[in-house]
C-alpha cells in the first residue's frame, strides 16, 4: 500500500483534479443551457482525457530527469525520479500504456458519437505525445503555457460539448477560457518558482522572458479569468449566482504574500480548485435549486482547506 501511494505522488495523480472538473464543469454547463445528458460518447472522453493527462505527466517526468533538467538541487524532489524512489521505465512503461488507453478511449468515443471529435482528439494526442518527445518538445521551447491553456480549456470543452451534443457554438469555447488560463498559471507559476534551477538547462516562458514579465504575465492571466465571468453573466451564458465564483478571488492577494514561499504552487491548487468548484456550484445553483448547491458547498468545505 505504502508503495502504491508514493507511486500515486510520482505521477501527480493529486492533478486529475484539473481534468476532473472541468468535465464536470462542461457537463452541468451542456445540461444548463441546453439539457444535455451524460451518454456513452462523453463517457469515453472523459477517459481519454485523464488518459492523457496520465500519460503527459508520466512522459513528462521521465524526460525531464533523462534531460537533466532535475536534479537534488530542485525543489519538492522528494517525489520525483531523480530521488530514486521509483525506476524511471516504470515511470515511462505507465506514460505509454496511459496513452494507448487514452487512444482507445477517444477513438471509442467516435464511434459512439460523432466523427468530428477526431478534430480535438489529434490535437490533444499530438500535444500530450509532443509536449516532452522529440521532434518538438514543445515545453523545452517555452511553449508550454500555450499547451496547457489548449490542452484544458478549448480542446477539453469542445471535447465534451460534441460527445454531449454533437456540435457547440462559439459561446461554449468562450466559456473554457478561464479555466485554460488558470490551468496554465498553474505551469507558469511552477516554472517561476523553479526559474533559478532551470537557467541554462532549458527554455521557459520564464528564462525567456525574465522574472518581471512573468509575473506581470501571470497576474494578468489570474485576473483575467475572473473578470470572464462578469461577462459570460452579461451575455447570459451564466446566471448572476456565478458572482460566487469571486469568493476565490482574495486567494490572488494570497499569492503576493506567498509568491516566493514553498507554499506557492499549494495555492495555486487550491484557488484552482475552488475557482472549478464554485463555477459548478454555481451552474448547479441555477439549474436546480438550492439543495443540491448547498449539499456541494458542504462537499467543497471539507475538500479545499486541504490544499492551504
Amino acid at each position: 500500500m505504502a508503495s502504491l501511494l508514493i507511486y500515486l505522488k510520482v505521477v501527480r495523480v493529486h492533478t486529475f483534479a484539473m481534468s476532473v472538473l472541468p468535465i464536470a464543469c462542461a457537463y452541468i454547463y451542456s445540461n444548463f443551457h441546453y439539457s444535455a445528458r451524460i451518454n456513452g460518447a462523453f463517457v469515453f472522453v472523459a477517459l481519454s482525457v485523464l488518459f492523457f493527462h496520465l500519460a503527459t505527466n508520466t512522459i513528462s517526468e521521465y524526460r525531464d530527469f533523462r534531460n537533466g533538467i532535475d536534479d537534488v538541487h530542485s525543489l519538492d524532489t522528494k517525489y520525483r525520479l531523480v530521488s530514486g524512489i521509483v525506476r524511471p521505465n516504470v515511470v515511462l512503461r505507465t506514460g505509454v500504456i496511459a496513452f494507448l488507453l487514452a487512444s482507445i478511449s477517444g477513438v471509442t468515443a467516435v464511434l459512439i458519437g460523432t466523427n468530428l471529435l477526431l478534430i480535438p482528439g489529434i490535437i490533444a494526442a499530438g500535444i500530450s505525445v509532443f509536449y516532452s518527445e522529440r521532434p518538438f518538445c514543445l515545453k523545452y521551447k517555452a511553449l508550454g503555457e500555450l499547451c496547457v491553456f489548449m490542452a484544458y480549456g478549448p480542446l477539453l470543452f469542445s471535447s465534451c460539448f460534441l460527445a454531449l451534443r454533437g456540435i457547440f457554438s462559439v459561446s461554449d469555447i468562450l466559456f473554457s477560457f478561464p479555466f485554460g488560463l488558470l490551468t496554465s498559471c498553474v505551469l507558469l507559476a511552477n516554472n517561476i518558482r523553479d526559474y533559478e534551477f532551470e537557467m541554462g538547462k532549458t527554455k521557459t516562458l520564464v528564462t525567456k522572458w525574465g522574472l518581471s514579465r512573468a509575473y506581470t504575465l501571470l497576474f494578468c492571466m489570474l485576473h483575467l479569468s475572473f473578470l470572464c465571468i462578469p461577462f459570460f453573466i452579461y451575455a447570459k451564458m451564466l446566471k448572476t449566482e456565478s458572482f460566487i465564483v469571486f469568493c476565490a478571488y482574495p486567494i490572488i492577494f494570497s499569492l503576493v504574500r506567498k509568491i516566493n514561499s514553498s507554499r506557492f504552487i499549494v495555492v495555486f491548487g487550491g484557488l484552482l480548485v475552488l475557482f472549478y468548484a464554485l463555477t459548478f456550484i454555481s451552474l448547479l445553483f441555477g439549474n436546480s435549486g438550492i439543495t443540491p448547491a448547498w449539499n456541494s458547498v458542504c462537499c467543497i468545505s471539507r475538500i479545499v482547506p486541504k490544499y492551504f
